[in-house]
């Protein structure tokens, strides 16, 4: 009798109840997966990157030429679509594109932007059922974001990382909200990524993704509205990937490197300092033990448990455990300013978001270069 093979950890994180969503814009990764992933995400630098895959050559040339006489921010929203579009088929949800991250404190930029995508959206034969709009989780982009949501054009909060940011994608009426389990530069250098054994109690950001979770779920009760969906994003590694389940984590949002790894094997390496950075695990399953007790082997009571102080601590923050207060709900982070004032007075997230958003800026204006040289050949 031919046993049956072990599920994946990739597939032990779907049935454990979170979506699997790919962080990437290559069809191939989504149309390979074992399991059919619930969403598409992208930035710019995943854009840039489809930009300059010479297997896009032909569809890059001909978008181009489609809109002569058009900026490159025109031709860079059609590209991000279309590009989009071509892993619709292999998804069960939506598509999402980001709005310009040069915009990220101008409103009236970012509703024009998410306006444009979605006329664009809807010219390629694609309902607003199948796409959604990432906006920087700044007051410019959740006052945005309120208005977009109201006219049916759904949105997504980005580059967070607090829960006053989650709390304002909340009164902004958010789809969802993706909340950066890692710093941006964590993903290439070691020295800066927290390497820790219990990535769901010893990593820092465990407590605020807690916190949101938290939030979100008495909210809910509170005032019997709909929260965003919390889709964890930058992990580093698979661990971090499958500890997203014990932090509650509606979705999981994961890059291609990492989705690589959990498609590879049903077992985690036991854990040894310093050996999963950039690391495919994969190639040293014949030299370490392995271990694995899967969360949804876990007593909800018992996890809940074992997370229980992370309610009231914040190791990101800067103000004394003894005088640190969650954040209020009570607050309207939608006036003009307030997200602003406490993503500035948070130093963790003043710094965090300065460099998600100059990372996506540097993606996107490697795009305008690209765009314009080309624009200057094809439309010569």
């Amino acid at each position: 009798m031919i046993s049956k093979p072990e599920p994946t950890l990739l597939e032990q994180i779907e049935a454990a109840g979170c979506l699997v969503d790919t962080d990437s814009m290559n069809p191939e990764i989504a149309k390979n997966l074992p399991i059919k992933a619930h969403d598409m995400t992208s930035n710019h630098l995943l854009v840039d990157e489809q930009l300059h895959n010479p297997e896009n050559k032909e569809l890059v040339e001909r978008t181009i030429k489609e809109l002569k006489g058009k900026s490159w921010l025109e031709v860079h929203t059609v590209l991000s679509v279309r590009f989009a579009k071509r892993v619709l088929p292999y998804i069960q949800g939506r598509v999402l594109v980001q709005a310009s991250p040069r915009n990220a404190y101008n409103r009236d930029a970012i509703e024009a932007h998410v306006r444009a995508y979605d006329k664009v959206f809807q010219a390629e034969g694609i309902p607003r059922e199948r796409f959604m709009v990432k906006v920087p989780s700044t007051s410019a982009g959740v006052q945005a974001a309120a208005v977009l949501n109201a006219e049916g054009i759904r949105t997504l909060g980005t580059s967070l990382f607090s829960l006053p940011q989650a709390i304002a994608c909340s009164q902004a009426g958010m789809h969802s909200i993706s909340p950066y389990f890692n710093e941006c530069p964590a993903h290439v250098d070691p020295s800066i990524w927290p390497d820790v054994e219990d990535v769901a109690t010893q990593h820092p950001m465990a407590a605020r993704m807690r916190h949101i979770r938290d939030t979100y779920d008495r909210l809910a009760k509170e005032t019997g509205k709909t929260q965003p969906l919390i889709k964890a994003a930058s992990c580093v590694t698979a661990r971090e990937c499958m500890a997203m389940l014990e932090l509650g984590a509606d979705s999981n949002t994961i890059l291609s490197d990492q989705m690589e790894d959990l498609c590879s094997t049903s077992k985690l390496p036991k854990y040894k300092k310093g050996a999963e950075h950039q690391v495919r695990f994969k190639n040293q399953l014949n030299n370490t033990e392995i271990y694995w007790e899967a969360w949804n082997k876990v007593e909800p009571a018992a996890s809940k448990d074992r997370l229980k102080e992370l309610a009231t601590k914040d190791p990101l923050s800067k103000v004394m455990q003894k005088d640190w207060k969650i954040a209020s709900t009570d607050i309207n982070y939608l006036e003009d300013g307030v997200l602003d004032k406490y993503n500035k007075e948070d130093e963790i997230t003043a710094i965090r978001l300065k460099d998600a958003l100059e990372l996506f800026y540097n993606g996107e204006e490697n795009s305008r270069k690209e765009i314009e040289r080309l624009q200057a050949i094809y439309n010569a």
